[in-house]
């Protein structure tokens, strides 16, 4: 397949549909009509960015041929990605034209659709993690339950009532069953 610059259809929204729409023999004046793309620059996107397996791929029609969803699922991805990175690109670009300008609030509305950018490649590439991850304590055999519980009674000598009623207290937690606590991070 010939590479080249990204095209406008390259870099559109909703290239995955114009694609399909590409491969599938719909009107290039249908297809410019729903895009905004001229019909010259789709056929020349088909005929440069689209090679024959891709288009075959694409085709709904006439085949009775399975669809492979796990390569579709990287072509997909794969084009997501080239997406992020051109928008991110123009981003960036707009980001120092606002601060070249000194404007604190076109910095504001450039900035948050550039960390939704990275959020959302980070999660495509698997850096960012959605999901949480519990974590199950046991105070009582953790090494600093036992050097607070040390230094309490220490501190508590001149006190011997106090001690005693937080020796107790003490006691009490240690013997019982209790259950970890949880922690969501």
């Amino acid at each position: 397949m010939k590479r080249g610059p990204a095209c406008l259809s390259c870099e559109h929204a909703q290239r995955a549909e114009l694609e399909l729409g590409l491969a599938n023999h719909v009107p290039l004046r249908i297809l410019s009509k729903r895009f905004g793309i001229s019909p010259n620059a789709l056929c020349s996107h088909r005929k440069n960015h689209m090679d024959a397996e891709l288009l075959a791929r694409l085709k709904t029609t006439g085949s009775d041929e399975p669809i492979d969803l796990e390569q579709l699922r990287i072509t997909e991805s794969e084009g997501l990605l080239q997406h992020l990175v051109a928008v991110r690109g123009r981003l960036y670009r707009a980001l120092d034209k606002a601060e070249e300008i000194g404007n604190p609030g076109d910095v504001a509305k450039v900035a948050a659709p550039l960390h939704k950018n990275l959020e959302i490649t980070g999660k495509l590439l698997g850096d960012l993690k959605t999901g949480s991850t519990v974590n199950n304590l046991t105070l009582i055999a953790a090494p600093e339950y036992h050097q607070l519980r040390v230094g309490l009674v220490q501190a508590l000598k001149p006190f011997p009532a106090a001690r005693d009623a937080v020796l107790e207290v003490l006691q009490q937690i240690e013997q019982v069953d209790r259950p970890a606590l949880e922690h969501a991070a």
